[in-house]
């Protein structure tokens, strides 16, 4: 029989299933009923059939607008939207390929060791990682629910204006707005249509952007706040008295604990740095196309008035917050990672004297000296300061731009 996990220990990764399962990307059981189950797998196949639909009708409609030689701005605009949907599917490839989601499991069972424990120090650091978690997760869905529905009120009030327009003046006009993708009819005529389909487009874009995001950040401060904990145990290994009244047995025990907190940090290590090789080119991708789009949605305020003006406030806020955001999770990584070293030598470790557990120790420090890193590509780590790189990226393009 499929075991069903308790939610008591899927607090780190709450919201995180909320949005993974909104997706029909979750893969672990959600129920023991039968025909929730079957009802979550024909919701995920249709989840994962609208994705792949959605990127190639996208692609349809921009390679229609360049061979019929449209407007220079509205085949930008396509290419655009086109370009974050293919990193969106470039993310939820790298999840699938390399097994990324069933890391899950181990965030699970660590929680589930976690609560177990009597170390009250521990679980008071994870509940305050597990608030990070929820902030993180409600912040980008409410990004991206304000920049989503904002793109589709103000188109759909062109659109209906564009209706009007076209009926009483006897014209056939093609709008240009929400998700610019392949409608095989006449959009204003059949203009309920057309909004059901950009309905859908909505929550697909709303749903995998949020989770794409969700898995990556909670995965990260997942592997952070494991450096953390090691720093706790560490500092915690040898207590002050142990000097006065040290005996083999506790040596012995102490032994034990610096081996398995050894295993337990190249354990992280070796999980960070297979993360870091699966995902860095879809950071790269990330940093280039939030340089680019910060710098054509600030031209664009610049220009624009009305309800458009609205979607692109709340796309430029999506935009900060969501960069923002990977490059403080990133940046945790390697300070987290540098701080094992400080962690040891506070530890009182010199008071064992056994060579097997200084070897651990001089282990351990070694390792410490080379921090974890997140990288853009080849192109070096991601940190806190990527990110005002790529707001002066932005802001060279606006200048160029506005040129």
């Amino acid at each position: 029989m499929t075991i069903i996990r308790s939610a008591d220990n899927e607090q780190f990764i709450k919201l995180a299933k909320v949005a993974l399962i909104s997706t029909g990307v979750w893969i672990m059981p959600i129920t023991e009923n039968r025909s929730v189950a079957f009802a979550f797998k024909i919701y995920s196949l249709f989840m994962k059939g609208s994705c792949v639909m959605y990127f190639s009708l996208l692609f349809a409609e921009t390679i229609r607008l360049i061979i019929f030689k449209y407007d220079m701005d509205v085949i930008l605009a396509s290419v655009g939207v086109l370009f974050n949907a293919a990193k969106i599917m470039l993310k939820v490839f790298i999840y699938l390929k390399y097994h990324i989601l069933e890391h899950f499991e181990d965030v699970i069972e660590k929680e589930r060791a976690l609560w177990n424990s009597d170390n009250e120090e521990l679980k008071a650091l994870y509940r305050t990682k597990v608030r990070h978690c929820n902030v993180f997760v409600i912040t980008v869905f409410t990004s991206s629910l304000m920049a989503v529905t904002a793109l589709q009120l103000s188109g759909a009030f062109t659109a209906f204006e564009l209706a009007e327009y076209s009926k009483a003046n006897n014209i056939t006009i093609e709008p240009h707005v929400m998700y610019q993708s392949l409608f095989p009819f006449s959009k204003l005529d059949n203009i309920y249509w057309w909004l059901a389909s950009q309905a859908l487009w909505w929550w697909v874009g709303l749903s995998y952007n949020t989770m794409t995001h969700a898995v990556f950040a909670i995965l990260l401060i997942y592997s952070a706040t494991q450096l953390e904990i090691l720093q706790i145990r560490l500092r915690n290994c040898i207590e002050p008295e142990f000097s006065e009244t040290p005996n083999q047995m506790l040596i012995k025990e102490k032994v034990v604990l610096l081996r398995k907190v050894t295993q337990d940090h190249k354990y992280v290590i070796n999980y960070v740095n297979h993360f870091n090789e699966c995902t860095k080119y879809a950071i790269l991708l990330e940093f280039l196309l939030t340089s680019l789009d910060t710098a054509s949605v600030s031209v664009n305020i610049i220009k624009m008035k009305g309800a458009e003006l609205s979607w692109l406030l709340s796309f430029l806020v999506l935009l900060v917050m969501q960069i923002s955001l990977i490059a403080w999770t990133c940046n945790e990584i390697q300070v987290q990672s540098m701080a094992i070293a400080d962690a040891i030598f506070a530890s009182r470790w010199y008071c064992l004297l056994d060579k097997e557990a200084i070897a651990y120790v001089h282990f351990m420090i070694v390792r410490a000296q080379k921090p974890l890193l997140m990288t853009i590509g080849p192109f070096g780590p991601m940190t806190t300061a990527s990110a005002l790189m790529v707001f002066k990226a932005a802001y060279s393009y606006v200048s160029i731009m506005k040129e």
